[in-house]
């Protein structure tokens, strides 16, 4: 025997041998080789996790958990909506054509572009008013590359099983072509039957609807209250059909904090249900599965996001006339209004002395649209209206809602304050001018963007203001409009040798059939002209 310590030896140093543990190894192993091929390697990984757990059977894993009762009933309200507001809801997808006009228009009216003074300095020559309707590019004055039609995404509901859909205005504002898709993926075409800038309302109509339609049940949104549950049904960021769920968190009128995206919206529904881009169109509903109101916009603040709706009572009032006339009309005074207890230091400032006077409520008339019913009756920017036809007038929002009850042609009364003094006139309202009918309209195969000539219009163009006619805003290249030598900020007051005075009167005439094309009276820089649009 050897006195020298030996070589220590494996099995020295190891625990002693469990046989069973590796004969349960070794078992798995080749069950892990077998299910796995070629991919054995990851297999072994797994078959060792579970023979770990396997011998650890007495490993403590969560609790389940029982909800209460009334956790529950919830949770299946919301899935119940959800299920049954589904076949309902539709995704609309939309095609605008020629997007630089629009994204042109939207880059210079916004709050960050310093030039709304009205001035002309930008040494192109064009008319402030008609700046927005051209695309200058990226810069020194180059035009940059038209780049096709752009995209959209928005949300709507059925409204009947005729295929009117209801959604939001500016979804579908400008679209040259809409779909929409079901819940089970099928697409249809649709038309914009009738849309309305004042309330942010659309209807528009599947051209093929198919015969199993679902119209989505209406509510009444004056039944609505704070604090109820609600869910936002939509296709928000481009995602399928989505559901949030969230409360009523309050009720109310547009106003200073709260400015809905149409200017005749007289209620709002606010709530914690997440609303996202794409939402716009969709349907706000109660747990009774009734659609309570649309979802429009969402407001940022300090404190986050906000979701509004627009009540459905209003949505459906809209959308009865937009069926049956297309369009809506409204009365209008002209004016445009403050709350007198809003007008801060640099507002007053410009009244100098006037100021003083000023009552500590009422409607400020900020501005007057030339021409219209209160400026003709001797309203002036400074008055504050303090009531109509004797009711009494705290703010802008008493104005509007008193005119928006009443009927074109009525005769309202306005009592007013002027340098400390009160005065009163008679105002007939006139029709509110519809904003659509003002905004560029396609004129087809011919290749133009028209714009009925208002006088305001007009003035830009240094041309009377009472010129009748329809202003060319988008040349199409290489469109017969392009090869007759039509330039945008040309007036067409003649088509066929009869007199045109809107944006629609062109468009229809120009629909028309003429073997020989058309023969149009221009008025444009170099004088009057006529050229042929074939």
């Amino acid at each position: 025997m050897s006195l020298s310590s030996p070589e220590p030896t494996t099995s020295a140093i190891l625990p002693p041998k469990r046989p069973r543990r590796r004969k349960l190894a070794a078992a798995i192993f080749t069950a892990g080789v077998l299910a796995g091929g070629a991919g054995g390697g990851l297999a072994v990984r797994d078959a060792g996790l579970l023979a770990r757990q396997a011998v650890a059977a007495g490993t403590a894993v969560t609790p389940k958990v029982e909800p209460p009762n009334e956790a529950r009933a919830i949770s299946r309200a919301f899935a119940t909506v959800a299920k049954a507001l589904s076949p309902s809801v539709v995704r609309i997808e939309v095609e605008v054509g020629s997007p630089h006009v629009a994204e042109n228009r939207a880059r210079r009216s916004s709050p960050n572009n310093n030039n709304n003074n009205g001035d002309d300095d930008e040494g192109d020559g064009i008319p402030p008013f008609f700046r927005r309707f051209f695309d200058f590019g990226g810069g020194e004055g180059f035009p940059g590359p038209n780049p096709g039609p752009s995209h959209g995404v928005g949300s709507g509901f059925v409204l009947d099983t005729g295929g009117d859909i209801i959604t939001n205005r500016h979804v579908i504002q400008g679209a040259t072509k809409v779909t929409v898709t079901l819940n089970d993926g099928k697409e249809y075409s649709a038309k914009v039957i009738g849309k309305d800038a004042q309330t942010d309302v659309a209807v528009v109509r599947m051209e093929k609807p198919p015969s199993n339609l679902t119209a989505a049940r209406i509510g009444d949104s004056d039944k609505l209250e704070v604090g109820e549950w609600v869910v936002a049904v939509g296709s928000p960021l481009g995602l399928e059909q989505t559901v949030t769920a969230g409360i009523v968190s309050g009720k109310g009128r547009p106003g200073r904090h709260v400015q809905m995206s149409g200017k005749r919206v007289r209620g709002y529904i606010q709530t914690d249900a997440k609303i996202n881009p794409g939402n716009s169109g969709g349907p706000l509903v109660n747990l009774d599965g009734e659609v309570v109101g649309v979802n429009t916009l969402i407001q940022v603040g300090a404190g986050g996001s906000y979701g509004f709706a627009i009540p459905i009572n209003e949505v459906r009032r809209v959308a009865q006339v937009l069926l049956k006339e297309g369009r809506m009309r409204y009365p209008y005074l002209g004016v445009m209004l403050s709350d007198v207890k809003d007008l801060d230091d640099a507002q007053k400032a410009k009244l100098g002395v006037a100021a003083k006077s000023l009552p500590q409520s009422g409607a400020f008339v900020a501005e007057l649209t030339p021409g219209a019913p209160a400026g003709q009756a001797g309203i002036r920017p400074g008055d504050v209206i303090t009531s109509i036809n004797s009711q009494k007038v705290a703010g802008a929002a008493d104005v509007v809602d008193y005119v928006s009850s009443q009927s074109i042609g009525t005769k309202v009364t306005l009592q007013y304050q002027r340098d400390g003094k009160g005065g009163s006139t008679q105002v007939t309202l006139g029709e509110l001018p519809d904003e659509d009918a003002r905004q560029p309209q396609a004129s087809g195969k011919v290749g133009l963007g028209l714009q009925t000539l208002t006088p305001d219009v007009a003035d830009s163009l240094g041309l009377g203001r009472g010129a009748k006619g329809a202003v060319v805003t988008e040349v199409t290249p290489d469109s017969p409009a392009d090869r007759a030598g039509l330039r945008p900020g040309d007036v067409i007051v003649e088509i066929d040798r009869k007199a045109i005075n809107s944006s629609e009167q062109a468009a229809e005439a120009l629909r028309g059939s003429a073997p020989n094309g058309h023969l149009l009276r221009v008025r444009g820089n170099g004088g009057t002209r006529f050229v042929t649009v074939k």
